[in-house]
């Protein structure tokens, strides 16, 4: 080959791999005003992106696109982020092998890692704490304005030096969570009485067309409108029963259980007495390991006697690949079952395929969690939940990774800081403004999707409230217009949803009762050591591998509570569960909230 013959080879590839980089970061960055260069541009992995209907990668986020054309930083410089986003299904796996390997991002989604502090001690992260203060004055003020933010955000040293390891998603508010149990009323107008009067039930659709215009005259044995104690729920069940033998709905049951037959942070099981099978603190500050205690006996024994019923799923502890908390999904969408733990999009009349099948009429109810009044001692009864899902005013965020660290992080923090004021915290809650729409008129996104006039708008009342077309939306279009992925500040003292009164009363119901004694993410797990951590991994892995394979086995009576509760105990003990109780009540008595 000649000289020339390779200096124009040389050209062509040069010429192709700078055409493959403008390709790359056009991509990865969406459409910048400024440029981005490599030291900001930054690889983030996120635990679960929207639904591909409405884009494939999470960079096309009009939201992302638009917050990326200004400039950031000291020196206004341009940002690109390619978003590493693994396939449904495979988060965990895919975070573990990433972990594992080394092969780090720039940042990840706290959503599933370790407390802050440990991420840096084992190398995962790095400590921020002066690029946070340098620039990120938004963060700064509002972690420092409510003792529940400093808290969660900020680790203190025995010399009192404040140290920032990661963001925090913080919110102005306690708001409605995203999910909890829910049932068919509408079986309960049908086939219920009155348990007073004996009289038939009447309600349904004031405007068929409208999914939350139902109206009834419910009583529940408990005297309320609401279910409220255990016993309501089996008055529900024998209702439910009821309608299915009517339906002929074949391999009937009221309710499905996640798979191990408890969720490890409590729920359902926390109604017996309070507590989780795992450790809490009580209200005296006390840590217990609930997993041999006298609740979780009475919860065991209480699903027993349903499943012996035929009010659980048989199958329950075989639903391991099901979606969403391991439930009969399938069964629920066909409209076959009147119980289970439920998404938003599931409430009112949103399932109704109008087809003439099990859905046709549904109406769906959030319940708050039930109160025990009916099994075990005295001190399992009449005594509220207190490791519930509940309302959260902290939790997630990112961690920026030793692989980011040579790179502009003054310009990434600066970008970040901006999500935590109240322009940046609309985009994140709600989305785009029909200002910043217009402004953005080479996106179409909003256009397609019949939202030309913005996300929300600012109602008579001066509250930001979100447009029909996402109050009514029954998809995720809600989760793809706005930035829910960038930590930040997550408006809801002055935003409107828009919510129908009967919806906005389920979502109540799942916040009825506070969690206040599941302290996972608490300022008891930020300030451990590393040391004090694996003890506790390494010991509550094998305990939750061992309740998780013979757990059911209490529920299905293949395992006796006379003859093998002791043995369960037992076991239990071998395992060193006191030495995690030991740990975690030092940091509850040493690192108090402020």
């Amino acid at each position: 080959m000649s000289i020339r013959t390779k200096w124009i080879a040389l050209m062509v590839a040069v010429v192709v791999m700078l055409v493959g980089m403008q390709v790359y970061y056009s991509n990865i960055g969406g459409t910048t005003g400024q440029s981005a260069s490599p030291e900001t541009t930054f690889d983030w992995w996120i635990y679960s992106g929207t639904s591909s209907e409405y884009y494939g990668n999470y960079a096309e986020n009009p939201a992302v696109q638009y917050t990326l054309r200004r400039g950031w930083g000291p020196e206004e410089k341009g940002i690109a982020l390619n978003f590493l986003q693994p396939p449904p299904g495979s988060e965990n796996d895919n975070y573990t092998t990433m972990i594992a390997s080394g092969d780090l991002p720039d940042l990840i989604d706290a959503v599933i890692c370790e407390p802050p502090r440990i991420m840096v001690e084992k190398g995962y992260g790095i400590e921020i704490t002066d690029y946070v203060l340098a620039n990120m004055p938004n963060y700064v003020a509002l972690v420092h304005s409510n003792p529940v933010y400093f808290n969660n955000a900020v680790s203190v040293d025995a010399n009192g030096n404040e140290h920032y390891y990661g963001l925090t998603n913080l919110q102005d508010d306690y708001d409605a969570v995203f999910q909890g149990y829910m049932y068919r009323r509408d079986w309960i107008v049908k086939y219920g009485t009155n348990p007073t009067t004996g009289a038939a039930f009447t309600g349904g659709y004031t405007d068929p067309a409208d999914a939350d215009s139902w109206v009834d005259d419910v009583v529940f044995p408990s005297g309320g409108t609401d279910p409220k104690y255990i016993s309501d729920w089996e008055w529900m069940f024998e209702i439910f029963t009821r309608a299915q033998a009517d339906l002929g709905i074949k391999d009937k049951y009221c309710m499905s259980l996640y798979y191990p037959g408890f969720t490890w942070s409590g729920g359902l099981l926390s109604c017996f007495g309070g507590g989780v099978n795992v450790w809490y603190q009580d209200a005296e500050n006390k840590v217990h390991f609930g997993g041999n205690e006298e609740p979780f006996k009475t919860y065991l024994q209480c699903m027993h006697a349903w499943y012996e019923k035929g009010w659980l799923d048989h199958d329950f502890n075989q639903r391991t690949s099901d979606s969403f908390f391991q439930i009969d999904s399938t069964s629920v969408r066909q409209g076959m079952i009147g119980m289970w733990n439920g998404q938003q999009s599931e409430l009112g009349g949103r399932l109704d395929m109008h087809d003439g099948g099990y859905t046709e009429g549904i109406f769906v109810a959030g319940a708050a969690y039930p109160i025990n009044d009916m099994y075990g001692p005295e001190s399992c009864r009449n005594v509220p939940p207190n490791c519930v899902m509940g309302g959260e005013l902290t939790g997630g965020g990112v961690i920026i990774t030793p692989t980011a660290k040579d790179k502009d992080l003054a310009a990434l923090c600066s970008y970040l800081d901006y999500f935590y004021s109240e322009e940046g915290a609309l985009i994140r809650t709600l989305g785009l403004s029909a200002e910043q729409v217009a402004d953005f008129s080479e996106n179409t996104f909003y256009a397609s999707n019949g939202l030309s006039d913005g996300a929300y708008f600012i109602n008579s009342e001066g509250k930001y409230e979100k447009s029909n077309v996402l109050v009514t939306d029954s998809g995720q279009l809600n989760t793809a217009v706005g930035f829910n992925k960038a930590p930040g500040l997550l408006l809801v003292k002055n935003v409107d949803l828009g919510y129908a009164d009967t919806y906005q009363a389920s979502l109540d119901r799942w916040l009825l009762y506070p969690n206040t004694g599941f302290f996972q993410g608490t300022r008891t797990t930020n300030e451990m050591t590393q040391a004090d951590s694996k003890t506790c991994d390494d010991i509550r892995a094998k305990v939750l591998e061992y309740m998780t394979k013979n757990c059911a086995n209490f529920i299905t009576g293949q395992s006796n509570f006379d003859k093998d509760w002791d043995k369960w105990c037992t076991v239990l003990k071998k395992y060193k569960i006191d030495s995690i109780t030991e740990i975690y009540q030092y940091y509850v008595d040493n690192y108090p909230f402020r």
